[in-house]
């Protein structure tokens, strides 16, 4: 599988329409400016449309790029364009300074999903279309410069639909390219950072996950002399998120069983409350600061070489309308995440590091955090998010609202 230690663009497009960037989830950071194009749905999640007059633009220097090994990943589908005939055809360019100094490799694609795959090795280019090698071209030299073009000539601009580009810094093999391809985000459950299944434990049913919390009791008045109720439905508030995950635990006799469960309910113990991950895409997991409050009755079959329990792990959310900012911290450079926000009503910040800030409210407030170790953190802001303006963070905003 490719390492993600060479993982240099990660642009999964998966933004909401509307987004004038595009987030590189790589430690790269190179985000893309994003023009006149829109959001819709794509290959897995959201993907970029661009219809011949937009652009997404990354202004960062990316040259190193093409001088080294690399290998470029992505979904691509071509859109309707207005001439009806050209627009079926992808161009692959090197070129370097001289006289006609160009290679070029063009193949038709369709108006179904196309995995294309571009590596470069030394002065060896490989094109793939979906796994599949279509093209080798020997460079006489190192290029100065690679285009994906498409068969238009009456504009500049494309059409058709992107999604999910990754490059990587060294060519990868065919099969890593099929394991790519091939590649899915694994449903788990995660509390505090250590999945489920390490304690043997395995969730076959959840609820609650994606339900809208109920609905807080309005104000309302019962006039004795008119029909019905005269009620307050504006500025709407809910209760606390109840969740309740399906659960089973195998251990391989009664002492086993007895530690694994001791280990797994120790974590709900801690104080505060506690983190829970459902992973259910590669940049965009669901995420809630959880607590259990009311136990677990464990439903077991006794055995003195193996035993299974069943049970229903209820938990409680008690602020479970958030915003979620990703931060990758990969140098002391870059150990910083600032939040700035004008809210009148407070906040939580949950760093994702353990660590919590309360009461966060003012005009124009900048709130920053320092991670201590490198890796990849959620800061999750709860509250009454649907009041904060003037929002900006150097971080990427994973969820503006869930």
């Amino acid at each position: 599988m490719a390492s993600e230690a060479n993982l240099i663009l990660n642009i999964p497009f998966d933004e909401p329409d509307g987004s004038e960037i595009a987030y590189d989830y790589s430690p790269s950071r190179y985000d893309a400016a994003v023009s006149y194009c829109k959001f819709v749905s794509g290959k897995q999640g959201n993907c970029i449309e661009f219809k011949g007059n937009g652009a997404s633009i990354i202004s960062r220097d990316v040259t190193s790029l093409i001088t080294g090994n690399f290998t470029l990943l992505a979904w691509l589908k071509r859109g309707d364009v207005p001439d009806g005939f050209t627009g079926k055809q992808l161009g692959f360019w090197f070129a370097w300074n001289e006289v006609n100094g160009f290679r070029d490799r063009w193949i038709t694609i369709t108006k179904e999903w196309n995995y294309i795959a571009i590596t470069k090795e030394a002065l060896i280019v490989r094109i793939y279309l979906n796994t599949h090698l279509i093209d080798t071209i020997t460079l006489p030299v190192q290029p100065t410069g690679f285009a994906i073009l498409q068969d238009i000539y009456f504009t500049e601009y494309g059409y058709g639909l992107l999604d999910g580009i990754k490059a990587y810094s060294r060519a990868l093999s065919q099969s890593e390219i099929s394991e790519q391809l091939n590649s899915v985000s694994q449903l788990s459950y995660l509390v505090n950072g250590i999945n489920l299944k390490d304690f043997d434990v395995t969730v076959s049913e959840s609820n609650g996950i994606l339900d809208r919390p109920k609905l807080k009791a309005p104000f309302k008045v019962d006039w004795p002399d008119y029909h019905g109720e005269v009620i307050d439905l504006t500025r709407k508030r809910v209760e606390a998120r109840e969740i309740e995950l399906k659960c089973w635990m195998k251990a391989a006799g009664k002492i086993d069983f007895v530690n694994k469960l001791n280990s797994f309910l120790q974590i709900f113990q801690a104080d505060g409350t506690q983190r829970l991950t459902v992973d259910i895409h590669p940049t965009k997991p669901l995420l809630f600061e959880v607590y259990n409050e009311s136990g677990i009755s464990i439903s077991k079959r006794w055995n003195d070489e193996s035993m299974v329990g069943t049970f229903t792990l209820k938990l409680k959310e008690p602020d479970p309308v958030k915003r979620i900012v990703r931060h990758q911290r990969i140098s002391e450079a870059t150990r910083t995440l600032t939040i700035t926000m004008t809210t009148a009503k407070a906040v939580t910040i949950h760093w994702g590091d353990g660590t919590k800030d309360y009461d966060v409210f003012g005009e124009n407030i900048t709130v920053p955090h320092d991670y201590n170790q490198d890796g990849i953190f959620y800061a999750v802001i709860s509250g009454v998010i649907e009041d904060i303006t003037d929002f900006s963070t150097n971080g990427i905003i994973v969820w503006n609202k869930i």
